[in-house]
């Protein structure tokens, strides 16, 4: 039985393909989502430069790396941005197993397959409306905070994305 909001960390990145998360932010808002949805991780989270943020979860993969659950390395994609790789190890991967976990599987690939501006616009969207913004107001000031990671319908794509994920109504 997985007790511990670290071992539900650990396995959220066991449970990805491959058993790797790629990207920081990825990490934060797939966390914050899979909080909405009911996982009980409870992780406090603010409102940042990149959405919801937590530093819990930033403190916590500090912890598993040091239990060797989960490793962290840099990496840099094709353009030269930098990133970090979550790879979990064989206990993580076994926790990823667990009922408890899998029961949040469908979502867990639903995000891990989303465009990280989408995930990231997602997150933020869903962040005003649990502050208390109703949709249009929630829209606003997403469009205000985001300016031109909105455009060409990637707004659209972050609300079908929390519509998919249970989170949302279509009409919402």
């Amino acid at each position: 039985m997985i007790t511990e909001k670290y071992q539900w960390l650990a396995s959220i990145i066991g449970a990805h393909p491959d058993h790797q998360l790629i990207g920081r932010t990825r990490l934060q808002k797939t966390v914050w989502l899979l909080q909405r949805l009911g996982a009980p991780m409870e992780y406090e989270y603010r409102m940042y430069f990149y959405g919801p943020y937590s530093e819990g979860v930033q403190s916590d993969i500090g912890l598993l790396e040091q239990l060797k659950l989960v490793e962290e390395a840099p990496g840099q994609s094709a353009d030269g941005s930098p990133y970090y790789a979550f790879s979990a190890r064989e206990q993580a991967v076994s926790w990823a197993e667990s009922e408890e976990v899998k029961k949040y599987q469908d979502s867990i690939q639903l995000i891990s397959g989303a465009d990280p501006v989408v995930l990231e616009l997602a997150a933020t969207y869903e962040a005003f409306r649990e502050m208390g913004y109703d949709h249009e107001d929630a829209m606003e000031r997403l469009r205000r905070k985001k300016g031109s990671k909105c455009d060409e319908g990637r707004d659209d794509l972050a609300i079908n994305l929390l519509y998919q994920l249970g989170l949302r109504e279509i009409a919402d």
